[in-house]
């Protein structure tokens, strides 16, 4: 549990508005972010892992939940037509094409500088999952 008033204090310079919406907040609750490096594989054989659960990240670029949305339609896409036999491969597949992106959202959120300086957002917001090309893994 947080204290109320700690939290009005900190912010008894900002807008009017802000100010009003702390006022009207009977409590608040303090919690520690957790962080984690991009782990080096996110599936074995016929299991895998998406969104938080392989990438977690800090909520500072406001991207957890896009990146698991876009990693359920890229694995959606690796899953096409994949037999049973083929599920292993997909999911190889699924990580190859979707590591490199979360592991830069990832890092570029912990740093907490996102948009502070100008910069191209297109990178972040013009992603687009149904159409990125997908990874050519080797059969194994």
């Amino acid at each position: 549990m947080g204290d109320v008033n700690e939290l009005r204090k900190a912010f008894y310079d900002f807008h009017p508005e802000v100010r009003h919406v702390l006022a009207a907040c009977p409590s608040v609750h303090k919690c520690a972010l957790i962080d984690r490096n991009p782990q080096s594989h996110w599936s074995k054989g016929n299991i895998t892992l998406l969104g938080d659960a392989c990438h977690p990240m800090t909520p500072y670029m406001a991207q957890g939940a896009a990146m698991a949305i876009e990693d359920a339609a890229v694995l959606s896409r690796c899953l096409q037509g994949v037999d049973r036999n083929g599920v292993a491969g997909a999911f190889r597949r699924f990580e190859a094409t979707r590591k490199q992106r979360t592991s830069r959202v990832q890092l570029n959120s912990r740093t907490n500088t996102w948009l502070r300086e100008r910069t191209d957002p297109d990178w972040v917001y013009g992603y687009d999952a149904w159409n990125e090309l997908l990874a050519a893994c080797e059969a194994a």
